[in-house]
């Protein structure tokens, strides 16, 4: 299992003087575990029967990896614009999930969603300013 360390919260706890203190809470990033809720979703399109857990996941691991995109430090390549632009199309996307309507909606969404769950694990192994091809293509 590959995993991505990422500091995803914080949790305040007590120090000598009684004042609160936040420490860092790790959450590890399961690339495997990601990745293979994308296969499933993207590999045809999902049952209905599936689709709300699949979706459920979907969601999980994009909140999950947006804040450790966020966390990077893109400003010092000029890449800050386009990573707040493109967290705040996904947070958008997010929070306009299709509630009505025929099972296959929700299945298309799901598709929608692990495409964007995938380019966002791409950016979340990436180095800011670094150059390479795009890791998702291939897999």
């Amino acid at each position: 299992m590959r995993t991505l360390k990422t500091a995803a919260g914080r949790r305040p706890h007590a120090t000598r003087r009684g004042a609160p203190q936040s420490r860092q809470i790790d959450y590890p990033i399961d690339v495997d575990n990601i990745m293979s809720t994308v296969r499933v979703t993207l590999g045809r399109l999902p049952l209905a029967a599936t689709v709300d857990h699949l979706l459920l996941r979907l969601r999980g691991h994009i909140q999950l990896l947006l804040p450790e995109i966020e966390t990077k430090d893109w400003a010092r390549y000029g890449q800050d614009d386009q990573i707040r632009f493109m967290a705040a199309s996904v947070r958008d996307r997010l929070n306009n999930e299709p509630k009505t309507g025929p099972a296959v909606v929700r299945c298309v969404y799901a598709q929608e969603l692990a495409h964007i769950c995938r380019d966002l694990l791409a950016l979340a192994l990436a180095e800011p300013g670094f150059e390479q091809p795009y890791p998702a293509a291939a897999s």
